[in-house]
């Protein structure tokens, strides 16, 4: 298997806080300055914006909660 077939480059965003790079699966992740894992998907543009959440605290987004059930107990 040879290596160069995968991407190695490294995106850094907000002054070095977090970097974006392709996987081997063809999704794209992100690692903070400590190398410690913020999150993964498909959309690069969506990695990005997540990340920035995770650093951040979550300030731009919210959860809501609804009345859905899921089998016989797991009720959102």
């Amino acid at each position: 298997m040879e290596l160069s077939k995968y991407e190695t480059s490294m995106e850094v965003y907000d002054d070095g806080a977090f970097t974006v790079f392709a996987t081997r699966w063809g999704t794209f992740a992100a690692r903070d300055r400590d190398g410690n894992g913020l999150c993964s998907g498909i959309d690069k543009e969506g990695v990005i914006f997540w990340a920035r959440e995770h650093l951040n605290g979550f300030q731009n987004s919210w959860a809501t909660t609804t009345n859905t059930t899921f089998g016989d107990g797991y009720k959102l």
